[in-house]
């Protein structure tokens, strides 16, 4: 028996699967330093099709490989007709990929993903991947060839440079490419940004700007909708959110964020912008194993104080109101949070690649980026009589 032919895929099928497929990364990661655990309750709910409403619309099946009964890999098998919908197209995904260093078990993953997906969507052409469970989340491999070293922030993926070697045995190629942007939180960077800002609010004075209101969350959550789908509308592979789905994530970052990185711009009283920073709660999630329990939430509550990085996850402006000097602004409102509460750097993700339009204003301020991440792809070929 040759070695490719020794190893097995099964469906994930119970719960007993279920758990082995969130524990894997555990005992794969389980010596490098900058691995963040995830919280397990956490992967257990985004892939529970009763509680995450990403499932409404999105199916999914979930493979595990064997060599010799040994668990070597994972994958999950994505299809989402919105997606298909909205592009026009009969992509497919895979994501939360992980595996060890085993080109043989690796394909056999991604082949069992691939007519899973065929099966699943007739039709498909192509693959795409990896998504966890969809562009709206973690998205992409990382490429550390071309990344600084260190550990992911909050809702950005992780993975060893062997995974890329993977993808391409496999016959995956770049699709596209995704930026981290990482720039300093310092009076420089702040100097710079108070001069663009400044000649923005002299230029538009119609512009204004405030701090979200958690005691009136639902009235700001219902702007953040309004703008949301509007602001990436055009964006490369966007799909747009559902109203459950904006509640959803609300509702799970929520006890996360920090008032003084959460910022909303209106033109004339009309909403126009939201901004939403994020502390890097993954410096604290390293700490806890994966678990809330028994001392996780202790370990929580002490160590968020010391947190030091950002992550600015969404900056949406919808399209009547770009080029105006709203993106400076609420760049400059949230660093001067940023400098009061101790913030040391923050990370702009992610990006196209080629959104130039973006990419350019940010190294005014000191901005470069550190960190890149692919999306492959692989054409599924005809499975037709």
């Amino acid at each position: 028996m040759s070695r490719a032919e020794q190893v097995r895929v099964d469906e994930v099928a119970d719960r007993v699967g279920l758990r082995e497929f969130v524990a894997l990364p555990f005992r794969l990661y389980r010596d490098d330093p900058d691995w963040v655990p995830p919280l397990k309750s956490d992967v257990r709910w985004v892939l529970d099709e009763r509680k995450n409403p990403f499932w409404k619309h999105a199916r999914k099946r979930l493979f595990l490989a064997r060599r010799d009964d040994r668990i070597v890999g994972r994958v999950a098998a994505i299809v989402d007709p919105e997606h298909n919908r909205v592009h026009g197209d009969r992509t497919a995904f895979f994501g939360f990929f992980e595996c060890e260093d085993d080109p043989d078990a690796a394909r056999a993953l991604l082949d069992a993903a691939e007519r899973a997906v065929a099966a699943m969507l007739p039709g498909c052409d192509k693959l795409r991947g990896p998504v966890n469970p969809s562009m709206n989340e973690e998205v992409g491999a990382l490429l550390p060839a071309e990344s600084e070293p260190g550990s992911p922030l909050l809702m950005m993926t992780y993975n060893p440079a062997y995974h890329l070697d993977l993808y391409a045995a496999a016959g995956f190629e770049k699709e596209k490419d995704l930026l981290a942007i990482l720039a300093p939180v310092d009076d420089r960077s702040f100097a710079r940004l108070s001069r663009i800002a400044a000649i923005a609010r002299k230029r538009e004075p119609g512009l204004s700007a405030r701090k979200i209101r958690m005691d009136r969350f639902a009235e700001e959550l219902a702007i953040v909708k309004r703008i949301y789908n509007g602001a990436w509308e055009r964006n490369w592979g966007f799909v747009p959110m559902t109203s459950e789905e904006l509640d959803a994530m609300a509702k799970k970052l929520k006890p996360l964020v920090e008032p003084s990185y959460v910022w909303f711009a209106e033109m004339d009283g009309e909403p126009a912008a939201f901004l939403l920073g994020m502390p890097d709660f993954n410096q604290v999630l390293k700490k806890m194993k994966g678990s809330l329990l028994p001392f996780g939430w202790l370990t929580f509550l002490l160590e968020r104080k010391r947190i030091d990085r950002v992550r600015l996850m969404a900056f949406g402006i919808l399209p009547k109101f770009r080029r105006r000097g709203i993106d400076a602004t609420l760049f400059h409102l949230s660093m001067a949070e940023g400098i009061r509460l101790g913030a040391k750097t923050v990370e702009f993700s992610w990006m196209l690649e080629d959104n130039v339009e973006m990419l350019g204003p940010l190294e005014v301020f000191g901005g470069k980026v550190w960190r890149r991440y692919r999306v492959l792809c692989r054409p599924v070929p005809s499975r037709r009589a």
